[in-house]
């Protein structure tokens, strides 16, 4: 029976969390890069075009049955063009940032490509959003008030699933160009349907994972698994298989639920919305079936 009592928390402007009420399983589906709740300082020369270009359109909404099926739900509101949940905290080029920062900077290929924690380009890669440096009172900011209160409220929901079922399932969930962009790793690459992420299966027991894949793949659906984006700072965060802390990403190709240019919803939008429906009861059951 679908779960209709479901609790939801607001903090304005930050994060949305539905949680449903009875027959809870020890699953959470994250949405860290899909909020358009632009705080009102956030300035950019880039056009809104290509600014919500980098926005994984519409997801909290295909992800949106997962109460229903047992599962909690957390949405970041804020978009990832303005901090990148999904990004570790110190992922910055140092000449991006102005002022002394009390932590050395772990400056990935990502922040080189300006696709960090605090992103310069948009668009396809090939816009800038940043016309110069970022302070360091404003990287506070960002840190304090949007991105560690995302990642401490996801990092409690697992350690109470451990906690009372002593075992965790995460589902970070985002969605990927058709083909890759220019600051991209695969620029130019054409991209599989959905492709899952578990940092080469060091995220997660390959059951779970096998058991995504297998389910897309049942529907009919071009499924890989660590092929073009095998999992980023969401998953890495909080995935701990050896404490009973499983994490995957899903990444699903914008073109077969939307249109890229109009950034209208597709045809298929329904349909899809449901089989990831169907995808949350089916890994609701998996995780209730290794609860303790």
């Amino acid at each position: 029976m679908p779960n209709t009592n479901i609790e939801e928390t607001y903090l304005p402007g930050v994060l949305h969390r539905r949680t449903p009420v009875g027959n809870q399983a020890p699953l959470v589906f994250d949405i860290p890069r899909s909020g358009s709740d632009y705080p009102r300082e956030f300035q950019s020369s880039a056009p809104f075009t290509d600014v919500r270009r980098s926005v994984s359109m519409y997801v909290e909404d295909l992800y949106g049955l997962a109460p229903e099926a047992g599962a909690t739900w957390l949405y970041a509101l804020f978009p990832n063009v303005y901090i990148d949940a999904n990004r570790h905290e110190l992922d910055l080029d140092p000449e991006w940032v102005d002022g002394d920062w009390p932590e050395s900077f772990q400056t990935s290929d990502k922040s080189v490509r300006g696709m960090g924690l605090i992103p310069r380009v948009c668009g396809k890669g090939d816009v800038a959003l940043q016309d110069g440096p970022i302070s360091v009172d404003d990287l506070k900011h960002r840190l304090d008030n949007y991105y560690w209160p995302y990642h401490n409220l996801l990092g409690d929901i697992l350690s109470e699933f451990i906690t009372n079922a002593g075992v965790a399932f995460h589902v970070s969930c985002h969605s990927m160009s058709s083909i890759g962009g220019v600051a991209m790793a695969d620029p130019g690459r054409k991209r599989s349907e959905f492709d899952i992420g578990t940092r080469n299966g060091e995220t997660c027991d390959p059951a779970f994972s096998d058991a995504a894949v297998s389910f897309l793949k049942g529907k009919g659906y071009d499924a890989t698994m660590n092929e073009h984006f095998p999992g980023a700072e969401s998953v890495r965060k909080h995935g701990d298989p050896a404490n009973g802390v499983h994490s995957l990403q899903i990444e699903i190709n914008r073109s077969i639920y939307m249109n890229e240019d109009t950034y209208r919803r597709g045809a298929r939008f329904e349909e899809i919305r449901n089989d990831l429906g169907e995808l949350a009861k089916h890994l609701a059951a998996f995780a209730r079936d290794r609860a303790k």
